[in-house]
C-alpha cells in the first residue's frame, strides 16, 4: 500500500488533470438533466448548467482561478443533490466526493489523490460486497430483470442469452406475479458472478505495487463490459479517471481531455440522438 503513505511525484500533475476533468464532467452530468426531470430540469438550465459552464471556462482558462471554480462546482452538485434527494444517480455522490476532496486539499494535492484513490478501493469492494448480499446475482435473477425490463440491457443481453431463454425474459417484462428470473444460461450466470467477484476482488488488488497495473486493467475492462449493457458514458469516464489515478510512476491523468470529450457527446448524443439511450 505504497501509494497510501509514500511520496509520489506524480499526484501534483493527477491533482491538476482530475479536477480540470471534473470542471468538465459535472458541466456534461448537469447538461443530461434537461428534458430528463421536468422540475429539476428547470433548474439546470437555468442555474446548475450555467453555474458549471462558468466553473469550467474559467477554471480551465485561469489556473490562479481553479480553487474558486472548484469550489463553485462543490456548492452546485451540494445543492443538486439537496434538491434531488433521495432521487439521483450514485454516481453523483461520487461526483460530489471527489470535488470535496479536491477543495479540502488544495495545499496537498498528494493527500487530495490519496483519499480519491481510498474512495475507489471502498467503493469497488462494497459495491462487489453488496452484490453478494443481495444474492440475486449467483443465479443471474438481477441481471435477468434488467434485460426484461431495460432496453439498454435487453440490446446487449439478447447477444448472450439463448433465443428461447431471451423470449421468456423479455414476455415477463418485470410485471407482478412474473417469475422466476434465474436463469440456467451458464455464459450468463458466469457474466453475473464475476461482477461482483471482480469488484470484490479488485478493489484490494488495487492496494499493492505488484498486482496495481493488472488491477487497473481488469478495473478498466470490467467497467467498459458493464457500460456496453448500461451505457452509462458520464459514470464510466469518470470511474475510468478515477482508476487512471492508481497508475504507477506516471501520469496516466493526462488522458482527462479524451474522457471529458467522450462525456460532453454524450451529453449531446443524449439529446440529439435519444434513440440511443445513452445515461
Amino acid at each position: 500500500m505504497d501509494w497510501a503513505r509514500a511520496h509520489d511525484e506524480h499526484d501534483p500533475q493527477r491533482y491538476d488533470a482530475l479536477s480540470s476533468f471534473m470542471l468538465l464532467a459535472m458541466v456534461s452530468h448537469c447538461g443530461m438533466l434537461i428534458g430528463r426531470d421536468v422540475e429539476l430540469g428547470r433548474m439546470a438550465a437555468t442555474v446548475l448548467l450555467p453555474a458549471y459552464v462558468l466553473s469550467a471556462v474559467v477554471g480551465l482558462s485561469a489556473r490562479s482561478m481553479r480553487p474558486y471554480c472548484l469550489a463553485l462546482s462543490l456548492a452546485m452538485t451540494t445543492w443538486w443533490l439537496v434538491l434531488a434527494w433521495p432521487h439521483f444517480a450514485n454516481h453523483l455522490f461520487l461526483e460530489w466526493s471527489v470535488l470535496l476532496f479536491l477543495v479540502l486539499s488544495q495545499r496537498d494535492p498528494e493527500l487530495g489523490m490519496k483519499a480519491a484513490r481510498w474512495m475507489i478501493v471502498i467503493v469497488l469492494f462494497h459495491s462487489g460486497l453488496q452484490k453478494m448480499v443481495m444474492g440475486q446475482y449467483f443465479n443471474g435473477a438481477f441481471l435477468a430483470f434488467n434485460t426484461a425490463t431495460i432496453q439498454n440491457f435487453s440490446d446487449f443481453m439478447g447477444l448472450v442469452l439463448s433465443g428461447d431463454e431471451f423470449a421468456r425474459i423479455r414476455e415477463m417484462a418485470g410485471k407482478p406475479g412474473t417469475g422466476p428470473y434465474a436463469v440456467s444460461d451458464p455464459l450468463f450466470v458466469v457474466m453475473s458472478n464475476l461482477v461482483w467477484i471482480g469488484e470484490m476482488s479488485l478493489g484490494p488488488l488495487l492496494l499493492f505495487k505488484k498486482t496495481r497495473k493488472f488491477a487497473v486493467a481488469a478495473a478498466i475492462a470490467l467497467i467498459v463490459s458493464i457500460e456496453l449493457g448500461a451505457r452509462e458514458l458520464i459514470f464510466g469516464c469518470l470511474f475510468g479517471a478515477l482508476l487512471a489515478g492508481f497508475y504507477p510512476r506516471k501520469n496516466a491523468l493526462a488522458i482527462w481531455p479524451v474522457l471529458a470529450g467522450i462525456q460532453l457527446l454524450a451529453m449531446f448524443a443524449f439529446h440529439l440522438f435519444p434513440q440511443l439511450r445513452l445515461n
